[in-house]
């Protein structure tokens, strides 16, 4: 009924949780699928004494070649009328997995999406993320929100992927999971929704930068949006999606990242802000006014944030 497709690298303290979790479920109808994308802990070892009493788990250790390749891969595998995608440092709650399959054999929807929480080591609830039922699927492609862009809480109907070959675009680390939904969204007929935050992310706090050059993947995604749109013959109707997607994601949050990093002093950020300047400049063809102001209202804040740390510098005695 229901395959779950988890991606695995280097994860020995949380992939027992990730998939006990998945154990435990109400649907017992569950494909397991393990792509242990080369990993070099124990995560292997852990993954195999597990799937030694669960028949329901196919494990296959490949070459890490990353996200992307081991959810295709997973995908390639998959048996399910249902495909769910689970990192392995998250988990599930018991009802999940049950109630968005019955959800979708109901509505006859092709893509389920439910709410999700943000935990923190201690597994305190840092917030919720809920989602509301939507009239179209217009509505539910909005990228501006944060429920939109992971895989992780959706459930997809498989002859969707399939037939309309889906995949997740390789060699890209931000973003890639956003365009994976924008294509799916774009070819799924009925989208819906349940508003309780099944999904468990698990937020790593260890980096402040959160591997920040990869942030420059997200301008890839854009004009990947771009040609499937035109290729389809759908790019005016769509072009509003396009500049949401590049208005936020390509300038509202890299200069959010940028300001994070200023503030903690990385090193070579005004690098990373010299190539997210040259990216943007690169995509004139979807600016609009409203695009521009955004831009220089965050180069202004920015550069206010240099000049408060200047005049710092110059009253200091």
């Amino acid at each position: 009924m229901l395959s779950v497709i988890i991606p695995a690298y280097n994860v020995e303290k949380y992939i027992e949780r990730c998939l006990n979790s998945l154990l435990d479920q109400n649907l017992k109808e569950i494909e397991i699928i393990v792509i242990d994308d080369g990993s070099t802990d124990k995560t292997s070892e852990i993954c195999l004494e597990i799937s030694k009493n669960n028949k329901n788990i196919v494990y296959r250790k490949v070459k890490n070649g990353g996200c992307s390749f081991a959810r295709n891969l997973g995908i390639s595998m998959a048996k399910g009328k249902y495909i769910a995608f689970l990192d392995s440092d998250d988990w599930v709650d018991k009802e999940m997995y049950m109630d968005m399959v019955e959800k979708a054999e109901e509505k006859r929807a092709d893509v389920v999406i439910c709410g999700f929480k943000k935990l923190n080591e201690n597994m305190e609830i840092l917030s919720e993320v809920r989602i509301f039922e939507k009239k179209s699927k217009d509505e539910y492609t909005d990228c501006t929100t944060e429920w939109f862009a992971s895989p992780c809480n959706k459930i997809y109907r498989r002859e969707i992927l399939e037939n309309n070959n889906i995949k997740f675009l390789l060699d890209i680390y931000t973003g890639e999971d956003m365009f994976f939904n924008f294509v799916t969204f774009f070819y799924s007929e009925n989208i819906v929704s349940i508003d309780k935050p099944y999904y468990n992310y698990f937020m790593n706090q260890n980096s402040v930068s959160n591997n920040y050059k990869n942030r420059i993947d997200i301008y890839s995604v854009i004009r990947a949006l771009i040609s499937f749109y035109k290729r389809n013959g759908v790019y005016e109707e769509n072009i509003n999606k396009v500049r949401e997607c590049f208005k936020y994601h390509g300038i509202m949050y890299p200069f959010d990242v940028l300001q994070r990093l200023s503030e903690n002093k990385v090193k070579n950020w005004k690098n990373f802000y010299l190539k997210i300047k040259e990216e943007i400049d690169s995509l004139k063809e979807i600016e609009t006014v409203d695009i521009k102001i955004c831009y220089y209202y965050r180069v202004f804040r920015l550069k206010m944030m240099w000049l408060k740390r200047v005049k710092k510098l110059l009253t200091i005695k």
